[in-house]
């Protein structure tokens, strides 16, 4: 029953990941160019109402346990202490964290790779998990769980429309920034599971500090850059950093550390394919995208990769 939860928090926390496009698109996009606003003040945005929303849900379940014997002070010392080496720690997994958004979004921008080819090197990161489990941590080799691997690379690969023509010569600085990605995500997914310190730690406590850290280290992002912060006017566009913050943001993040201390970071990671699949379908649902005959494949893909791992994680239970 565990492990079923684990599982459901897992695609639970990577279907709501590929919501994105669904609310940072119209911010972007916005038909009055002066509404607009850049990917940078996007991102500060949806982590910092995601920390102060995460915030406060930890202090209220702290605050629930208290009993009657409720102590302001005392609660948020509880639900907010951490320990020098929790602290360290957190720091570094946090920055593993949002450097990754970072470092995907300079492979468009500085280094003019392709979304569909960035997207698909990227999902490369189950197979460095997979690969420092089993090199480092002791988990067993499996047929089963090598073919889910694959299945799920593939099934990126066709949903993100990546092509690899010989015609096309990769950014040498594009590809570096994505390979970079792959060990910060999958150094990420490991240090929550496996760092003792952390992987000890309340799974909405753990949450909060992530979302708070990145939320610094974009406000740091749009400092260094001598950017500006754009203020938030209309309803429009507070409706929409809100629902950024909270669904696929607040909600993708916690289910992802709970799915990670349950099920572990392998199984988490190659259920991270049903990112791309639901991004594709909000295009499809929302965006007048037409489906084609490669996306429907990786669809497949997707869905049998999603199965193996199913069956894997029954397999350990017998």
């Amino acid at each position: 029953m565990k492990s079923i939860r684990g599982l459901i928090m897992a695609i639970l926390s990577s279907a709501t990941f590929g919501l994105i496009p669904l609310f940072s698109i119209p911010l972007m996009e916005n038909g009055n160019v002066e509404l607009q606003l850049n990917l940078d003040n996007v991102c500060f945005y949806r982590f910092l109402f995601s920390a102060m929303l995460m915030g406060v849900i930890v202090f209220v379940s702290f605050a629930r346990k208290s009993k009657g014997n409720f102590n302001f002070r005392k609660v948020a010392s509880e639900a907010f202490s951490l320990t020098p080496k929790q602290l360290g720690l957190m720091m570094l997994i946090s920055v593993f964290y949002a450097s990754t958004s970072i470092f995907l979004t300079a492979s468009y921008t500085i280094g003019e790779i392709p979304s569909g080819i960035a997207t698909t090197m990227h999902f490369l990161y189950p197979v460095f998990v997979t690969a420092m489990m089993i090199l480092f941590f002791g988990e067993k080799f499996t047929i089963l769980k090598a073919l889910s691997v694959a299945l799920a690379f593939g099934g990126v690969f066709f949903l993100s429309g990546a092509s690899f023509n010989e015609g096309i010569s990769l950014n040498p600085l594009g590809l570096l920034f994505v390979l970079v990605t792959i060990f910060t995500y999958g150094s990420y997914i490991i240090g929550v599971n496996n760092l003792k310190p952390i992987a000890s730690m309340n799974g909405m406590k753990l949450t909060f500090y992530v979302l708070a850290v990145s939320c610094l280290l974009f406000c740091g992002n749009i400092v260094v850059k001598g950017g500006s912060f754009q203020p938030l006017v209309t309803f429009h566009q507070w409706w929409n950093i809100l629902a950024l913050a909270f669904i696929p943001t607040l909600i993708s993040d916690l289910t992802l550390v709970y799915a990670i201390q349950i099920i572990g970071s392998t199984t988490t990671a190659i259920l991270g394919c049903m990112e791309p699949l639901t991004a594709v379908l909000v295009g499809i649902s929302v965006f007048g995208e037409k489906l084609n005959l490669n996306q429907g494949i990786g669809m497949v893909l997707v869905f049998i990769a999603v199965y193996l791992v199913i069956l894997t994680q029954k397999e350990k239970q017998q």
